[in-house]
C-alpha cells in the first residue's frame, strides 16, 4: 500500500503536467497592446502611434531579423543556455533559491528568457507560487514555439524603461536608429535594460547603467564575441541621456492608415524626400496666399505607371488649428469646376464626334432655362476642339456633353472609379461638365493617371503590398487618350514657367486647371509618363475669394512640385497600333468632303466611328466675273462656273466677324432670278424653337419684357418683325426687340427686304 501511494505521488505531477501541456495555449499578448507604426517606402518610420496604455510599443514584425549584436548581447546577459534548456534552467533556479534564502531577500530569480516572456505576458506579484506557474507556462511556451520565435516575442514585448516597450521602439527612442544599425555599445545597453528598467534607464542612475553595460561588454570580449579594439571603443561610447521624439510626417494619410490598421506595422508607398519637399512647397505658397485670404491647400503625388502614392499633403499644416489644418483636403469633395473637361473631349474623340482640329460652336446657347456662359463672357462663333479645351470654354463643353449624352459621361466617370457622385445623372444635368459635380484630389489623380495609361484606370496604392487592380481592357481608347494628352501639353504655363520650353532639359507636362463657381476652389492637375500631380487651393470653410483661381493659385504649386521630382521619360509614346491617319478639312477639322479645298492628314483613333464630313464647305455657281451667284433658273449657258465656298449659319458668322475673322462674303444672287436663294441669311437666336419661356415680375408685380434676338449675315440689312402676325417694327445692324408677352403659344417671324425669313414657335408661362 505504501508503494502504491509513493508511485501515485510520482505519477500525479507528471500526469498533471501532461494534461496542462495538452490544453491550448492562449495568445500571450493582445493585439491592443501594440501601437500602429507607419513606414515610408524605404523602411523609415513615417509616423508612429501610442497604444491604448500610452506606451511606445511597436507591433511584432516577422520580416525583421533580430540583429546579431543584440541577439548575442541578450543571450550573454540573460540566458547563456537558452538554446539548450526546455524553458527552465534547474541549476539557475536552485542557485537563485539558495541566494534568496541566504540573504533573506530576492537576489536572483533564476529566470530564463522563456520564463521572463511568461512573466511579461501575465505580470503578477513575485511570489513562489507565481514562480511555479511561470515555470509551467514557460514549459508550455517551449512546446508551442521555436527558440527563435520565443526570443523574438521576448524582445518585442520586454520593458525598456518609462513607456517604451520592445526593442524596436527602444532603438528608435534611445538611439534614433533601426535595430540593425546599432553598435555593440548600443546593443549592450538595450540588452541590460529589461533586467531592471524601473531602476536603471537612460537619464536615470546613469553611472550604474554605464557600469552594467561595460560589464556585459567585458563578458562579450572574454567570450571572444568582440575583439579588444571593439571592446575599447564600445566602453567609451556615451549612453543615451534622453528620449528622442520620433518625427511625425504625412499626418493625414498616417492617421487614416492608423484607423484602418490599428495595432499593426504598415509599409506605405510614401517617399520621405518627396513628402518633405512637397510639404515645404505647400507651406511656402500658403504664407503668401494667406495674405490674400486664401488659407488652405492640398496635394497628392502619384507614380503614373504604378499608381503608388509618393506624396500626400492633406493641408498646408496639420497643426494649423485656426484654419482647420486637420481636414484632409485630398479626400474632401469640392465642386469640380472645369477639371473634368479633358475626359469628355477624349470620349467625344473616341466616339467620332470631334478631332482636336474640329470646329465647335461657341455662340449663345440655351437648353431650356439653362444657358451656360464662358468665363470671359465672350463668344468665338467657332473654335477648334483643341482651343476650346486649352482655353476651357464652357459653351463648347456643354454642347459636347449634350451631344455625347449626360448619362453616358456619368457612367464613364463611375466606371473609371470616381467615388464622389452621390446624385444620379439627371440631377446633375449639363452642369456636370462645368462644376456641377463633386470631386476630390484622390479621384482626380486616379482619373488623370488613367488617361496617361491610355484608358486603363485603377485605384491608387498607398500600401506597398497591395496588388494593383485595373481594367484588363481600356475603357477609353489609347488613341483618344494620346490626342487629349497632346492638347493638354499646349496649355500656357503660369509665371516664370511660361518660357519653360526655351531652357535645356525641360520636360513637358499635360495639365489642366479648374475654378469652381464663386472662386471657392482652385484645381490644377498635371500628368507625365513619370508623375501624376493634383493640387487644390481654397478655404476649407467654402468661402470664395477673387484670388482663388486654377491657373493663378494652384498652377504655380503644381509646377514647383513637378520641377522638384526626378524624371526619366520625356513624353508619351504614340500608340501607333491604335491610330491611323485620316484626311480632314484644313479649315473646319471635319472629314474632308469633295467641296473642301485643302486637306490635312492627322492622327485619329483606330475606331469604327470617325467625324462627319465637313458641313460648311459647299459648291455654288457664280457668274464669270464672280459678281453674282446664279442657279439653273438664271445662269447663261456659257458664262457661269462652280466655286467651293465656306457657308456658316448667320448666328455663327456674326460672332466670327466680331472676333475679327475674315469671312469671305457670298456674292448676291442674281437679282433677275425669279427664285429665292437657298442660303439661310437670317436666323432667330432667341428664343429657340419649341422652348418654354417663364416671364418674371419685378418688385411691383409688373411683368418683365423679354428681349428676342436674331442675326443677319449682311450687317446693314433691315429686318421686319412680326409676333403672331402683328407687325412690331424694324431693326437695322443690331437686331433685337424687347417685347411684353402674354401667356400662351406664340409665333415670332422676321423677314428682310429680299424675302429671307425665319420663324420660331414657342410657349410663354407667366410667373404668378
Amino acid at each position: 500500500m505504501k508503494k502504491i501511494i509513493i508511485l501515485f505521488m510520482l505519477i500525479m505531477p507528471i500526469l498533471f503536467l501532461g494534461i496542462y501541456l495538452l490544453f491550448p495555449l492562449k495568445p500571450l499578448f493582445s493585439p491592443e497592446k501594440y501601437g500602429t507604426v507607419i513606414f515610408a517606402e524605404n523602411g523609415e518610420i513615417l509616423h508612429s502611434f501610442l497604444n491604448k496604455n500610452e506606451q511606445w510599443c511597436f507591433p511584432p514584425d516577422t520580416t525583421i531579423v533580430i540583429p546579431r549584436k543584440l541577439k548575442l548581447a541578450v543571450l550573454t546577459f540573460e540566458d547563456k543556455h537558452f538554446y539548450s534548456h526546455f524553458g527552465v534552467n534547474p541549476l539557475a533556479l536552485f542557485r537563485g533559491l539558495y541566494l534568496n534564502i541566504r540573504y533573506r531577500k530576492i537576489m536572483s530569480g533564476g529566470s530564463t528568457i522563456t520564463m521572463q516572456l511568461a512573466r511579461i505576458s501575465n505580470p503578477k506579484a513575485r511570489t513562489y507560487w507565481y514562480k511555479f506557474r511561470e515555470i509551467l507556462l514557460a514549459i508550455k511556451i517551449e512546446t508551442r514555439f521555436s527558440k527563435d520565435e520565443i526570443l523574438q516575442m521576448y524582445l518585442d514585448n520586454a520593458p525598456y524603461g518609462g513607456n517604451i516597450i520592445g526593442f524596436q521602439a527602444a532603438s528608435f527612442k534611445y538611439f534614433r536608429k533601426k535595430p540593425e544599425q546599432l553598435s555593440w555599445g548600443e546593443a549592450a545597453t538595450l540588452a541590460i535594460l529589461p533586467n531592471s528598467p524601473a531602476i536603471i534607464s537612460p537619464g536615470k542612475n546613469q553611472e550604474k547603467l554605464i557600469a552594467k553595460r561595460n560589464k556585459l561588454l567585458k563578458m562579450l570580449f572574454e567570450k571572444n564575441v568582440i575583439d579588444a579594439e571593439t571592446f575599447t571603443l564600445s566602453v567609451r561610447e556615451p549612453t543615451p541621456k534622453k528620449i528622442y521624439i520620433i518625427e511625425q510626417k504625412a499626418n493625414h494619410i498616417a492617421r487614416s492608415l492608423h484607423n484602418k490598421y490599428r495595432g499593426k506595422s504598415v509599409k506605405s508607398t510614401i517617399n520621405n524626400e518627396i513628402q518633405k519637399k512637397t510639404e515645404k512647397i505647400i507651406k511656402q505658397y500658403n504664407v503668401l496666399q494667406k495674405m490674400q485670404g486664401v488659407n488652405n491647400a492640398a496635394a497628392i503625388i502619384v507614380e503614373t505607371k504604378t499608381g503608388k502614392i509618393r506624396g500626400y499633403i492633406g493641408s498646408q499644416n496639420f497643426w494649423d488649428n485656426e484654419f482647420g489644418g486637420q481636414v484632409d483636403g485630398v479626400k474632401a469633395s469640392r465642386s469640380s469646376g472645369s477639371i473634368l473637361k479633358p475626359f469628355l473631349y477624349a470620349l467625344c474623340i473616341e466616339d467620332g464626334i470631334i478631332l482636336p482640329q474640329t470646329l465647335i460652336k461657341d455662340v449663345p446657347t440655351y437648353f431650356g432655362s439653362f444657358s451656360p456662359e464662358n468665363a470671359d463672357h465672350k463668344f468665338e462663333g467657332l473654335i477648334t476642339a483643341e482651343n476650346a479645351l486649352i482655353y476651357s470654354k464652357n459653351i463648347p463643353a456643354v454642347r459636347l456633353l449634350n451631344t455625347y449624352g449626360i448619362a453616358d459621361f456619368y457612367n464613364f466617370l463611375q466606371s473609371a472609379g470616381v467615388s464622389t457622385l452621390f446624385r444620379n445623372a439627371g440631377d446633375y444635368g449639363l452642369s456636370l461638365i462645368i462644376g456641377g459635380a463633386e470631386t476630390n484630389l484622390y479621384d482626380l489623380a486616379m482619373l488623370y493617371r488613367g488617361l496617361a495609361n491610355y484608358g486603363k484606370f485603377s485605384a491608387l496604392k498607398i500600401i506597398e503590398s497591395d496588388i494593383e487592380k485595373q481594367f484588363k481592357q481600356p475603357i477609353l481608347s489609347p488613341g483618344a487618350c494620346y490626342l487629349t494628352l497632346d492638347i493638354l501639353k499646349k496649355l500656357k504655363r503660369p509665371g516664370d514657367e511660361f518660357y519653360w520650353h526655351q531652357y535645356e532639359n525641360q520636360y513637358p507636362l499635360s495639365w489642366k486647371t479648374g475654378t469652381s463657381f464663386g472662386n471657392r476652389d482652385a484645381w490644377a492637375v498635371g500628368v507625365s509618363p513619370d508623375w501624376t500631380i493634383a493640387v487644390w487651393v481654397g478655404n476649407f470653410t467654402g468661402e470664395g475669394n477673387p484670388a482663388i483661381g486654377g491657373a493663378r493659385s494652384a498652377g504655380p504649386i503644381l509646377f514647383d512640385i513637378y520641377n522638384s521630382l526626378p524624371k526619366t521619360a520625356k513624353w508619351f509614346e504614340i500608340p501607333s497600333e491604335e491610330m491611323n491617319y485620316i484626311g480632314i478639312c484644313k479649315e473646319t477639322g471635319f472629314l474632308a468632303g469633295v467641296n473642301c479645298s485643302d486637306t490635312l492628314w492627322v492622327l485619329s483613333p483606330n475606331i469604327n466611328k470617325t467625324v462627319k464630313k465637313c458641313p460648311y464647305h459647299q459648291k455654288i455657281f457664280v457668274s464669270e466675273t464672280d459678281e453674282n451667284e446664279v442657279c439653273s433658273m438664271c445662269w447663261d449657258a456659257d458664262s457661269y462656273k462652280s466655286k467651293n465656298v465656306s457657308i456658316y449659319p448667320p448666328h455663327i458668322t456674326q460672332y466670327l466677324h466680331e472676333c475679327g475673322h475674315n469671312i469671305s462674303k457670298l456674292p448676291p444672287h442674281n437679282e433677275k432670278c425669279t427664285t429665292h436663294p437657298h442660303h439661310n441669311f437670317i436666323e432667330i437666336t432667341y428664343p429657340i424653337e419649341n422652348s418654354c419661356l417663364w416671364i418674371p415680375r419685378d418688385i411691383g408685380g409688373k411683368l418683365q419684357k423679354i428681349t428676342v434676338k436674331l442675326v443677319h449675315q449682311k450687317k446693314k440689312s433691315t429686318v421686319f418683325w412680326y409676333l403672331d402676325d402683328i407687325y412690331l417694327g424694324t431693326s437695322t445692324t443690331k437686331h433685337s426687340k424687347a417685347i411684353t408677352f402674354s401667356e400662351g403659344n406664340h409665333i415670332l417671324e422676321v423677314i428682310d427686304k429680299n424675302g429671307n425669313r425665319c420663324i420660331r414657335k414657342f410657349k410663354v408661362r407667366l410667373k404668378k
